[in-house]
């Protein structure tokens, strides 16, 4: 028969928890939130449901902890505040957690983004958080899994202006949108400003294709006005060669009959010499399209910096095209992994 006799006086329902992979209830005095955590957003409504459920349910997902860096014997939550809060206010007094001592704040951020817990602006925050430590837009991207379109679309959602945050509080929250609709109101603010108030005042949806055909408004009669800038110069010249030629033709050669006898030969001359300068001065007038942009420069968003698409350079693959940043640096990346910013006369 096993003797047991030695583990006499052992209270295993107060042994500390260890990670080994399953479960622990733990008191929920004995938890802290992270002061750094990325969550920021508790929106009430969900919290109340969430209180509902685990006072009637329990919690089924346990959280995450790890041991407090200078509270002895606390523990500060990796993920799942929202859990931690929910149990505190339905009145619980345990939590199940697991232990996980190697948790950091990307696995924190990774967490939420694939249960898509987390908000825009907690990611955006988050991102930002991380550059100020140090670390490059690149690598940000790649620890998070993402490519580094994702982190300069969330980017534009720091500091939004006024408008923007009236938008993502009204839950047009795609990172996107806001980016192409910040980048307009950086050029027209007024006019972004107004239609973000009469598309909310009118119940419309703020979605890209909304925002690109007001882009498409707002910047057309500035390409119009720059081509009309343009084709002033050339209808001035042509003016000016009109008056030359109307006063070549209004020549009078007056004079006594001697004068007349002795320029007469020299008259056939003159004209040929007038009709060829005419000639040379006046050019076939073409008309220009409007809508033509003689020479493009498409500028593209790469690995979070701005570069221009050279469109005159052979790609060394099918899907693939050459960038040059504004260094100077050029170098062949996959089309995919391409933003278009904008396009505009070089």
């Amino acid at each position: 028969m096993l003797d047991l006799s030695a583990l006499e006086g052992i209270d295993l329902g107060n042994s500390a928890p260890v990670a080994d992979g399953t479960p622990k209830q733990i008191p929920l005095t004995d938890i802290l939130e992270d002061p750094d955590q990325p969550r920021v957003e508790f929106p009430e409504d969900q919290m109340q449901k969430m209180v509902e459920s685990i006072k009637a349910r329990g919690v089924k997902t346990p959280i995450s902890v790890k041991p407090h860096p200078t509270e002895q014997g606390k523990w500060i939550i990796n993920y799942g505040a929202r859990r931690f809060r929910a149990s505190v206010m339905a009145g619980k007094e345990t939590i199940p957690a697991f232990v996980d001592n190697d948790h950091d704040d990307y696995d924190q951020v990774m967490e939420n983004k694939e249960r898509l817990n987390h908000s825009p602006i907690e990611l955006a925050l988050f991102i930002q958080k991380k550059i100020k430590q140090g670390e490059k837009k690149n690598v940000i991207a790649k620890k998070l899994n993402e490519d580094p379109v994702f982190i300069s679309t969330h980017l534009a959602l720091v500091d939004m202006p006024e408008c923007l945050s009236k938008a993502y509080d009204a839950g047009f929250k795609s990172p996107k949108t806001l980016y192409d609709l910040r980048k307009l109101w950086e050029s027209f603010p007024e006019e972004v400003n107004a239609w973000v108030d009469e598309s909310l005042e009118n119940g419309q949806d703020i979605i890209r294709s909304r925002v690109q055909a007001l882009s498409k408004k707002l910047k057309e009669p500035k390409q119009a006005e720059a081509t009309e800038v343009d084709q002033e110069p050339q209808a001035q010249e042509s003016q000016e060669q009109t008056a030359i030629i109307d006063d070549n033709e209004s020549f009078n050669f007056e004079g006594d009959d001697q004068a007349e006898a002795t320029e007469e030969p020299e008259e056939p001359e003159v004209k040929k010499l007038m009709d060829q300068s005419n000639q040379k001065e006046q050019p076939e007038a073409k008309e220009e399209d409007p809508d033509k942009i003689k020479k493009p420069l498409l500028v593209v968003i790469h690995d979070g910096r701005q570069a221009n698409l050279m469109l005159n350079k052979k790609p060394t693959s099918l899907g693939f095209a050459w960038i040059k940043y504004e260094d100077g640096t050029e170098v062949s990346v996959d089309c995919s992994s391409l933003e278009i910013e904008y396009l505009q006369e070089a």
